[in-house]
């Protein structure tokens, strides 16, 4: 297996535990908060936006740019 395959799978595995997460959250009276309330919450600190910011020019930096 070429590093390139196995970089795809991790991603790939951490797409499909993100979606799992997701749609265990959505269930009735889970404890489990869903994307949306995590990131409401993340952003209401300047510390947060500013952590989210640098997680997108991250992925805009390894994913995007060529």
């Amino acid at each position: 297996m070429r590093s390139h395959d196995f970089a795809v799978l991790v991603y790939a595995t951490l797409v499909a535990v993100a979606f799992l997460v997701e749609l265990l959250a959505r269930r009735e009276r889970s404890r489990i908060p869903s994307l949306s309330t995590l990131f409401r919450n993340v952003m209401r600190t300047r510390t947060g936006r500013v952590g989210i910011m640098a997680g997108w020019a991250w992925v805009g930096l390894h994913f995007f740019a060529r």
